[in-house]
């Protein structure tokens, strides 16, 4: 992947939402449903700004990892995008628990200041 540390954070967490909804009896088209920035932030990263939140949005969405529209100058509508489902269903499964671990333990200290 060629995102920033702070935009695989994101894409982590927002992967284990995505997993959580599934494992819980949502449909697919739902679980992978996000909102705007403004939601994301609100309900996944309260303790990190905004914009902060929108660039790592956006550097995500830039890459193919998120689909969605801009709109009023954020992120809105957005989508975990099929190839970042892959993506992330190709990593070995001690990977993904070594970054659950990490993002679980990773409380962004740069981010905010």
């Amino acid at each position: 992947m060629t995102l920033s540390k702070d935009a695989k954070k994101v894409l982590y967490r927002l992967y284990k939402e995505y997993l959580d909804r599934h494992n819980h009896g949502f449909s697919k088209s739902d679980s992978v449903k996000f909102g705007s920035s403004e939601e994301i932030r609100n309900s996944l990263f309260p303790e990190l700004l905004f914009d902060d939140v929108d660039c790592f949005l956006r550097e995500l969405r830039d890459n193919d990892f998120l689909e969605g529209l801009l709109a009023d100058g954020m992120v809105y509508k957005c989508e975990l995008s099929n190839y970042a489902i892959a993506t992330m269903e190709a990593l070995p499964f001690d990977a993904l628990a070594s970054i659950a671990d990490f993002v679980l333990k990773f409380d962004f200290p740069i981010i905010g200041h």
